[in-house]
């Protein structure tokens, strides 16, 4: 909730420099519209890439600075500066709603540090960097073709993560259950493990996810109930209803999706416990051989939920050529190496058509996955968190 009120309140700030600009407004637009035609980002892109060219063009810049989500903007910062000699590359990692804020309070004083940021929380990047000008899209020229155009606009989609449900395997033969709605039922009660979203904020947009597919909660609903939907109180969606009755149910909540894994996984219940939580856990099994637990496949109306992470130019970087280099070089080659190849893990899946999925995982189109707009996310997240606070027990 901090992190939250601190990227509103940064956006509050920002909003009231540019209203009350004035002539200063109009000025730092066309600074921007100049700097993006001499940095060829944005829509003054260049059609073609040209890997040489841009290199050369990097190595005059000499360094490249990186606000990443993720530490291991290490490992392929390092592989990136033995690929590229003559750039170093300066990674800072930091959470997501921090380099919004960050990238935020540095624009507004002109301070121009970061070139490139790589983050979740994709509808407050857009709506508070992106929307604002703050940072801007850059595709590479050679990669169009492979990526879907999905993840080219409005920002461009480095990967795919899924979150699902897990069940314990040493306790159960097949999946435990077959809807969703099965886990509001009494059997369940007190038997499904929720990660807390005012601790991981990746969870608002999927629980937000779930209540923009309501109308889908709803038809299952009367396939699994054989009745229309009874709404409780003051509640008039299906996914807020699902949210409403699992809470109510005595779900159990957890601070991290290690922490689901481990109860589901080392239960030894005769009925263990169920939970959501992030695919990429897969690699504590292979780290414990007593953690036995499967995501489910066949849920209705789905099994999981995806996220995307973006990785964005920032206005006026001091290094422009290096950045759009170090993009390309993230987002890998057709076996998943490079840049991409820290994220070449299971639970995570390339934008690139090319690359196949990890060894064994179904590729992402054919897995039953939502996913939340990041426009619904901006307008309902809000609303979505203070319900769920408001039904904790």
């Amino acid at each position: 909730m901090k992190k939250l009120l601190m990227i509103i309140l940064c956006l509050a700030v920002v909003s009231s420099i540019f209203v009350f600009a004035g002539g200063g407004k109009e000025k730092g637009a066309a600074e921007d519209t100049a700097w993006l035609k001499e940095a060829k980002v944005g829509k003054y892109a260049e059609n073609t890439f040209d890997e040489k060219a841009l290199y050369e063009a990097a190595k005059m810049e000499g360094e490249i600075n990186i606000y990443s989500y993720s530490s291991r903007v290490h490992k392929f910062g390092e592989t990136f500066e033995k690929k590229y000699p003559g750039i170093k590359v300066n990674g800072f990692d930091m959470d997501s709603g921090e380099i919004v804020t960050k990238i935020s309070a540095e624009q507004t004083a002109k301070n121009y540090v970061a070139d490139v940021i790589f983050l979740k929380d994709v509808a407050v990047a857009y709506n508070v960097l992106v929307a604002k000008g703050l940072a801007h899209n850059y595709v590479p020229a050679d990669l169009k073709k492979v990526i879907a155009k999905d993840y080219q606009e409005p920002m461009l989609v480095h990967h795919t993560s899924i979150q699902g449900f897990v069940y314990n395997t040493a306790r159960n033969s097949k999946e435990p259950f077959n809807s969703l709605w099965d886990l509001t039922k009494p059997e369940w009660k007190g038997k499904v493990i929720m990660p807390d979203p005012q601790k991981l904020s990746e969870f608002v947009e999927i629980y937000t996810g779930i209540v923009e597919n309501g109308d889908a909660l709803a038809k299952e609903y009367e396939k699994v109930f054989k009745e229309k939907i009874k709404f409780s109180s003051g509640i008039s969606n299906a996914g807020y209803e699902w949210l409403y009755r699992i809470l109510k149910n005595d779900a159990i909540i957890v601070g991290s999706t290690n922490d689901v894994v481990k109860a589901v996984g080392l239960s030894q219940q005769d009925k263990p416990p169920v939970g959501l939580t992030a695919y990429s856990r897969v690699r504590d099994a292979e780290k414990d051989p007593n953690l036995k637990f499967a995501f489910t496949e066949n849920t209705t109306p789905v099994s999981g939920f995806s996220l995307n992470v973006v990785e964005l130019v920032i206005n006026k970087a001091p290094h422009p050529n290096a950045a759009k280099l170090m993009l390309r070089y993230m987002l890998g080659d057709e076996k998943g190496g490079e840049g991409y190849e820290p994220y070449y893990v299971a639970g995570n899946f390339s934008v690139r058509t090319d690359v196949p999925p990890i060894e064994g995982l179904k590729p992402m189109s054919e897995m039953k996955v939502w996913s939340a707009s990041p426009e619904f996310v901006w307008n309902e997240g809000q609303q979505v968190l203070d319900f769920w606070t408001s039904n904790l027990k």
